[in-house]
C-alpha cells in the first residue's frame, strides 16, 4: 500500500510540475504560464502610483517584465500602462503628443496609401503591383518611407516628379514626400 501511495504521489507531483494555470479554460496554452480566456471581460492590472520612470518606487527594485497601470501624474510619468525593462519604467505604446507612434503597413500586393501611413514595407513578388499615393488630406511635407523586400518592382501612381520611371525598384528603400503640387504632388527625395 505504501508503494502505491508513493507512486500515486509521484505521478501527481509530476503533473503539477508541467501544469499551466488556466482561467475560464480547461486546456490552457502549453506555452503560457497563465492563460485567461473571456469573450466579455478584460484583465485589470495592478494599479500603483509611480514616482518617475527612473525610480522603481513604490516597488523596492526594478524587475524586468513587471507591468503596472500607473495612476500618478508626477515627474515624467502620466496615468497609463507601463512595463519595466529591468532599469526603468517604459510607457506601453510609447506615444505622446511630441512623439506619436508610426503607422507601419506590411503589404504584399497593390495598396492605396492613406494620409496617415508613415512606413510601407513591401514583400512583393507579384508583377503589376501598384502603390497608389494619396492626393487629398495630406499635409505638405508629409513623408512616407517605402521599403521593397520582394523580387518585383512596384508601380507608383501618381508618378513622382523627379522621374519618368514610375516604378519603385525591388531591393531599395525610398522616401516619398508630398509637395502639394497640382501636376505631380509627390517627390522621391531618396532612393531613386
Amino acid at each position: 500500500m505504501k508503494k502505491r501511495l508513493i507512486l500515486l504521489g509521484t505521478i501527481f507531483v509530476s503533473f503539477l510540475s508541467f501544469a499551466q494555470v488556466g482561467i475560464n479554460t480547461s486546456s490552457p496554452n502549453t506555452d503560457a504560464a497563465l492563460d485567461v480566456v473571456s469573450n466579455t471581460k478584460g484583465i485589470l492590472n495592478t494599479r500603483i502610483a509611480l514616482s518617475s520612470t527612473s525610480s522603481p518606487s513604490p516597488l523596492s527594485a526594478h524587475v524586468a517584465g513587471m507591468m503596472v497601470y500607473n495612476t500618478a501624474s508626477v515627474s515624467d510619468v502620466t496615468p497609463g500602462l507601463y512595463y519595466n525593462d529591468g532599469s526603468k519604467w517604459v510607457r506601453a505604446g510609447g506615444s505622446s503628443a511630441s512623439n506619436p507612434p508610426l503607422n507601419v503597413i506590411y503589404q504584399n500586393g497593390s495598396y492605396t496609401a492613406l494620409p496617415t501611413d508613415d512606413i510601407i514595407l513591401y514583400t512583393n513578388n507579384t508583377v503589376g503591383t501598384r502603390l497608389t499615393l494619396p492626393t487629398t488630406g495630406v499635409a505638405v511635407g508629409k513623408k512616407i518611407y517605402v521599403s521593397l523586400i520582394g523580387s518585383e518592382d512596384v508601380l507608383l501612381t501618381p508618378v513622382p516628379r523627379e522621374t519618368a520611371n514610375q516604378y519603385l525598384i525591388s531591393g531599395q528603400s525610398n522616401i516619398l514626400m508630398y509637395t502639394g503640387d497640382a501636376t505631380s504632388p509627390w517627390s522621391i527625395i531618396s532612393g531613386y
